[in-house]
């Protein structure tokens, strides 16, 4: 696991991102190579002409670990507080590069006064435990699930047994993973802004695994999504009397992509959740 950080320097500070950026995602295929070109992050793939991405329209990017950066490019994007989340082929997050922290902190000081409180990991993850079983609950009621199989680790089994009826045991996972890196670079861009990115005291600290625990409940809201955008390709399939043809990241990154705006009202109230919870308990 890699973290970069990086401080602004006190003059000649860039311009943060505007309110309306957007994420970018440079999907693993023919050789990639990104570099800095003035404001800008420029793409450049096999042989196809380069492309540029103004940095202040960038909200976080996700990365094939196969693409080649430059060390300008990575600490622009850590000097405007970009994060940039390498996955490998299977979606798993293999490196992070982030910048500095944003100044919403409350958050991070109600954590941080929690944190000195008796058996303080022990509660958080009664909350965290609790909160998952809400949260299995509303997925299950979504997807159908029965009533007596919605508690998070038999509700989990049924959402899983169903995609694999649509997609094989093989691109379940590779679908389910692929969504997982995106909801958890989601989340680690949400928590920077927050206060509390990878290179916060409480990032390095270990504990609470506050990232990956929140993205494990944001990817409760993604799973109807997903199971949805599942069935529906193999119903095309069965109309057409094909094999169902094997997903792509591409098609999953375009799945998030258009839930983006209520997911990210998801991704909020879980933080937001916290947050009470956390003022309560101090």
């Amino acid at each position: 696991m890699i973290v970069i950080t990086a401080k602004p320097h006190a003059q000649h500070r860039p311009p943060p991102p505007e309110a309306d950026a957007r994420p970018l995602y440079i999907a693993p295929g023919a050789e990639t190579h990104v570099c800095l070109d003035g404001p800008a992050l420029c793409v450049q793939r096999g042989e196809l002409a380069e492309q540029l991405f103004p940095l202040r329209r960038l909200s976080r990017i996700h990365c094939s670990d196969g693409a080649r950066w430059s060390t300008e490019a990575l600490l622009a994007c850590a000097r405007l507080s970009i994060g940039v989340i390498f996955v490998d082929e299977e979606g798993e997050v293999v490196a992070r590069v982030l910048g500095h922290p944003g100044g919403i902190d409350n958050l991070s000081h109600r954590l941080w006064d929690f944190l000195l409180l008796p058996q303080a990991l022990d509660r958080y993850e009664h909350w965290r435990q609790s909160y998952e079983g809400r949260v299995a609950w509303w997925a299950g009621a979504r997807l159908n699930v029965p009533i007596v199989e919605r508690a998070p680790a038999r509700c989990r089994a049924s959402i899983q047994a169903q995609a694999v009826r649509y997609a094989g045991d093989r691109e379940e996972s590779r679908t389910r993973q692929w969504l997982r890196g995106i909801a958890h670079g989601w989340m680690q861009a949400h928590l920077q802004e927050l206060g509390l990115g990878a290179n916060s005291e409480l990032a390095q600290a270990g504990a609470p695994a506050l990232a990956r625990d929140l993205a494990g409940l944001f990817m409760w809201y993604l799973e109807p999504a997903r199971l949805g955008w599942l069935r529906r390709r193999w119903l095309a399939a069965q109309a057409k009397g094909e094999p169902v043809r094997p997903p792509v990241h591409a098609e999953v990154v375009r799945l998030f992509e258009s839930k983006a705006s209520r997911a990210a009202f998801h991704g909020r109230e879980i933080t937001g959740g916290l947050h009470r919870w956390l003022i309560h308990e101090t």
